[in-house]
């Protein structure tokens, strides 16, 4: 019992492990963080990325300067700093994925968005189906339909209450107890008692 318990503990913590390592995070700018001057625009180093539902976005910015913002593509397109869906001003701040689909970011700091492109575009890959799952099961086989027997009188059967069938089964299945029999059961359970009173320390 306790090996089957261990056995089921470390397949839990095994799965746990695999979802775990799926999930990956990306520092947005690489070593150079959330800024005005990345070594290449946020957007194409996003293009060179595969970004999966439970990926994490890592930024890193000076919070006395900086945020980030999740906006609408509206919002992406004029740096409309209002009404954001997430704003993040810590300083060292994550966003998980918790959908497929595009993400926009900008930055809080209304003229490094307009003037400098502090901005991002992420999109997300969809979720695959099972691929086993996805296939549609095969038709079962249609069979010939068998072959209708030529219409005949059936035999009349007796329906009456001593002619039933379980009735007449049942006395064929019943014995009547002989002496000997009889006998059987009482020595059967002398020697019953006697073991329960061997067992119990009479």
């Amino acid at each position: 019992m306790r090996s089957i318990f261990i056995r089921a503990l470390v397949s839990v913590m095994f799965s746990a492990c695999l979802c775990s390592c799926t999930a990956y995070d990306f520092y947005v700018g690489g070593r150079h963080g959330w800024n005005l001057t990345p070594p290449e625009s946020f957007n194409h180093w996003a293009e060179r990325m595969r970004f999966q539902v439970l990926d994490k976005l890592v930024f890193k910015y000076e919070k006395e300067l900086d945020s980030v913002l999740e906006v609408s593509e509206e919002h992406y397109n004029t740096c409309n700093t209002t009404d954001p869906y997430v704003k993040l001003d810590a300083g060292h701040s994550k966003f998980k994925f918790n959908r497929s689909g595009r993400f926009n970011f900008i930055s809080g700091n209304y003229s490094r968005c307009m003037n400098d492109g502090e901005k991002l575009i992420v999109v997300v890959m969809a979720i695959r189906p099972n691929k086993d799952k996805a296939k549609t099961p095969k038709p079962h086989p249609i069979l010939p339909a068998p072959p209708v027997a030529s219409p005949s009188i059936a035999p009349k059967i007796d329906e009456s209450p001593a002619n039933s069938p379980s009735e007449e089964g049942s006395r064929c299945h019943q014995r009547p107890q002989s002496g000997s029999t009889k006998l059987d059961l009482v020595l059967g359970m002398f020697v019953g008692m006697l073991a329960m009173g061997l067992s119990s320390g009479f």
